[in-house]
């Protein structure tokens, strides 16, 4: 005797029940897989630390046998920190031989300057100094005016009272170009292999 089953469900609960079966289908393979990448995440970061460990036993190891490799390894260190050092220091001189010579290069002959100022972070400089006569110190203030490294100059009204014997002061902004200037280039005359 063959045994029949009587489904008397509605067609529409039977997609419904066929979507749910579905759902609940697709749910546990996208579960599965995730399960399975955050093994695998464990297991990698665990490997990761038990290389870094290794790798540290292995170089240690490896300096203990050869000596002369950590020499050579130290002094290679302490080359290279020099050498950093060195182009760190290169990269923030500034000549201040040629920015004064251009500062002060064509000062008049009565003009003594006592005190100069030059603060890089701000481009900013103050000058003091002693002139002899009133027309010496129109000529200084024309000069700096014209000199192509102060991009403003300021001058108090006070400079200007006295005849003679005078005390005057400047300050003023400088270009911010002026530091950074390249030094002249060498032509190499040696010949090439």
């Amino acid at each position: 005797m063959i045994k029949r089953y009587l489904n008397l469900i509605p067609n529409s609960q039977k997609i419904i029940l066929k979507r749910e079966r579905m759902f609940y289908l697709i749910h546990g393979i996208v579960g599965l897989i995730v399960v399975v990448i955050a093994v695998n995440a464990i297991l990698l970061s665990a490997a990761r630390f038990i290389l870094i460990e290794h790798f540290k036993t292995l170089k240690e190891d490896t300096y203990l046998v050869n000596v002369e490799h950590t020499i050579i390894q130290n002094n290679i260190g302490k080359i290279n920190n020099r050498i950093n050092y060195a182009a760190t220091m290169q990269m923030n001189f500034i000549k201040w031989s040629a920015l004064l010579s251009e500062l002060t290069n064509d000062f008049p002959e009565g003009v003594t300057i006592d005190f100069l100022n030059v603060n890089t972070q701000s481009s900013t400089f103050k000058l003091t100094g002693t002139a002899t006569n009133r027309e010496e110190l129109i000529a200084t203030k024309e000069m700096l005016e014209k000199s192509e490294i102060i991009s403003k100059l300021e001058s108090p009204l006070s400079n200007f009272l006295e005849k003679e014997d005078i005390d005057f002061r400047f300050s003023g902004t400088l270009e911010k170009n002026i530091y950074n200037r390249a030094p002249a280039q060498t032509v190499n005359t040696e010949p090439s292999l």
